[in-house]
C-alpha cells in the first residue's frame, strides 16, 4: 500500500525559492518584480515521460481583485496572458512570458496608466513592498530551518504543495472566473462531477502539474495557485482562486 505524500517535505528533486536567473529568460529578469519564484520541480515527478524543471510562481499583483484585470482595457493581453491567467513558453528550462510584460500594472512601461491612477499605483507599491518582505522572511526561515513556514504565524511547517498531478474538478472557481478555452469531460453518472483541462492555442490539453495556496509562501496570495503544462509546445500556464 502506498503512503500519502508528505508535502511538508520538499518533493524529490525540487528546489525551494529558486533564483530568478534560473527561472526567467535573460532579457525578462524584470519579471521577478511581479512574480515570486516559489519552487522548481522535476517534471518527471508528475509524469515519467516529462523531463526538465518546471517553476511554480506567485504574482504579487493584485492587492484586491484578479491579477491582470487592471490592464485588460489597454490591449496588453493575449491568448495565454489574460485576467487571472498567465502563460509562459519554456526556453532552455526558463520562462518567457507569452505576451507583454505591461500586463502587470506596475511595469515600468505603464507610465500612462500610473499617471492616470496615482492612488492605485501607491497602493500597489505598498502591497508589493509588504509581500516582498514577507517572501524574504519565509525564504530566509527555510534556508535556516529546512522547512517552509508562514513566519508571521510562527514556525509550524506548511506544505510546499498540496496536490501533485491528477485531474481537476470542473466545478472549481477558477474554471468560471474568467473565460478560457477548456476541455470539460462530464462524469458518466448523476453526480454532476466533471474533469477539466485548459486548452492551448493549438487545441492541446494543459495537464495539471501542482496546486498550492499562495499564502504558504508569503503573508498574502491566491487561495490556490493552479499550475499546468503542455509538453508538446513547452507551455506553462497558471490560474488562481481568490477569496
Amino acid at each position: 500500500m502506498s503512503s500519502t505524500p508528505n508535502f511538508k517535505q520538499l518533493p524529490t528533486g525540487a528546489i525551494a525559492f529558486p533564483e530568478p536567473r534560473d527561472v526567467f529568460v535573460a532579457d525578462q529578469q524584470g519579471l521577478a518584480r511581479h512574480l515570486h519564484p516559489l519552487l522548481s520541480i522535476d517534471a518527471s515527478q508528475v509524469n515519467p515521460e516529462w523531463s526538465g524543471q518546471l517553476h511554480l510562481l506567485s504574482p504579487l499583483e493584485p492587492y484586491e481583485g484578479l491579477v491582470g484585470e487592471l490592464t485588460e482595457d489597454w490591449e496588453l493581453h493575449s491568448e495565454l496572458l489574460k485576467t487571472n491567467w498567465i502563460g509562459f513558453k519554456l526556453e532552455d528550462g526558463r520562462y518567457r512570458l507569452c505576451g507583454d510584460p505591461r500586463y502587470f500594472f506596475l511595469d515600468e512601461g505603464n507610465t500612462q496608466l500610473h499617471q492616470g491612477r496615482p492612488d492605485l499605483q501607491e497602493e500597489l507599491l505598498e502591497h508589493y513592498a509588504e509581500q516582498q518582505a514577507a517572501f524574504e522572511a519565509n525564504r530566509q526561515f527555510y534556508r535556516e530551518h529546512g522547512h517552509l513556514a508562514r513566519t508571521d504565524w510562527g514556525s509550524d511547517p506548511v506544505e510546499f504543495i498540496d496536490a501533485l498531478g491528477g485531474e481537476l474538478d470542473g466545478r472549481a472557481n477558477w474554471v468560471e472566473t474568467v473565460e478560457f478555452p477548456m476541455d470539460v469531460v462530464e462524469v458518466d453518472d448523476d453526480s454532476g462531477d466533471s474533469s477539466v483541462w485548459p486548452l492551448s492555442p493549438a487545441g492541446r490539453r494543459f495537464h495539471h502539474v501542482l496546486s498550492v495556496p499562495g499564502w504558504h509562501y508569503r503573508s498574502a496570495g491566491a487561495d490556490r495557485i493552479v499550475m499546468f503544462y503542455e509538453p508538446v509546445d513547452g507551455l506553462v500556464l497558471f490560474t488562481f482562486d481568490w477569496s
